[in-house]
Order: structure tokens, then sequence, then C-alpha cells
């Protein structure tokens, strides 16, 4: 027996309906986004995460966005990492006051691998002998084939972005950080804790005063509201 019209036309629309909550509501994604440095395992994270903003607050590279109803209703929120933008000045990990970003050392952050494009990379294209993102890495993470072309040492690199902003081709960086390798810090196993401990370490660069931040915050507001009209 044939459907009519109406019929078919509600089967259409409660697939629509169910697709998009489905869709909203996969966990699943999470596993896909990136996360700032200090991030706790996916699970514990999502648990952990207050959606306070803290962390997007504190970014100055604004290397850090809340993530939008596209990543999933679970992720809503949640902070998502530009990798290319992170210079691991460490303040998000400082901000976050729930521990879904662990309080440890930049020694300890991964936040994936350092990729060199050969085909812009102006040593592997022999239109100099560029050696800047060998002497920038302090994890003699770059080694130099032929002592000419430069290579990424896996194990070695952390994804700190030293190469890539030091890289002088120009307007597009002959390297990137790909988030491939990236480490999660494993949660403490007491079930209760007073505080979490920090190890994070003293300051690179002074806080500002609150005058400032607050100058800031407004901006990055206006910035992240101009981005997602």
């Amino acid at each position: 027996m044939g459907l009519s019209r109406r019929a078919l036309l509600q089967i259409l629309a409660s697939a629509a309906v169910s697709g998009g909550v489905l869709g909203l509501t996969a966990i699943g994604r999470a596993d896909n986004l990136v996360r700032p440095p200090g991030a706790v395992a996916e699970p514990d994270f999502l648990a952990l995460c207050s959606r306070c903003s803290r962390c997007v607050d504190a970014c100055a590279p604004l290397a850090i966005a809340p993530a939008h109803l596209g990543g999933g209703l679970a992720n809503l929120g949640t902070p998502v990492l530009d990798t290319n933008k992170c210079v691991l000045c460490m303040e998000c990990i400082r901000a976050c006051p729930t521990g879904a970003l662990s309080k440890i050392p930049k020694s300890e952050v991964f936040l994936g691998t350092a990729v060199i494009a050969k085909d812009t990379c102006l040593a592997w294209l022999k239109t100099r002998r560029c050696r800047e993102c060998e002497k920038a890495c302090p994890l003699d993470a770059v080694t130099m084939q032929q002592g000419r072309f430069p290579e990424i040492v896996a194990d070695k690199c952390n994804g700190c972005g030293i190469c890539m902003r030091r890289c002088p081709t120009e307007p597009d960086k002959a390297i990137t950080i790909s988030p491939e390798g990236a480490k999660r810090t494993v949660r403490p196993a007491a079930r209760f804790q007073v505080a979490l401990e920090d190890r994070v370490g003293p300051y690179e660069i002074a806080p500002p005063p609150y005058s400032t931040w607050f100058v800031n915050r407004l901006r990055k507001l206006g910035e992240l509201y101009l981005n997602l009209k």
C-alpha cells in the first residue's frame, strides 16, 4: 500500500529531527576536538570542564575558543585549541579552576608534532640554506638530512610551535603543528581532593594588572561574538 504525501513528509521530518538530535549529542565527536595543554582524558575532561571560559580569557594569542553546536551538544562551550597559535604560555592551565586542565609543567605537555611542508620549505626547495627551525628548537627535535634538509624527530617533538614561529616563509609557514601524537594527562586516582597539585612553575611573563585584563576580556568577547555571527 502506497504512502500518502503527508505521511511521507512526516517520516522525512521525523528522520531529519532524529538525525539532528543524534548528531548533536554524539559524545564520540569529543575525541576529534583538540584540547588545551594539560587536558585530562576526554571522558574526565567533559565531566570536569565547567564551560567557564577562563582558559579562553587567559589565552593571549587567541588560540582557544569555545566549541559550537557543530561539535556536538556534549562539547558545547568546552575549549578547543588551535595548535598553530598556541605558544605554551601555560596561562590557560593556571586559569582552570576545575582540574580539567592539569597544572603540570611545560616539560610534560605534548600538543602534537611539527610537520614540514617540503614543497614550501626554503631548504627543501633549495632556495637557500635555511636552518632557522633547527636553531630554534629547544628539544633537538629537528635534524638536518645531508646537512641541509630539515626533518622532524617525532619522538622528541612536543608541538611547542617555536620552529613554526621562527620559520621565515611567508605568508604561509612551511611548518605547521599537527595534533597527531598529542597526549592527555592522567587524572589523579584519588576520588576526592581539596586542591590539585600545582606544578606549573613560575611565570615566564608576569600577568597584567586587572585593568588590562578587563579591557582584553571585553575585546575577546567582541571578537568571539563577531566570529559566531
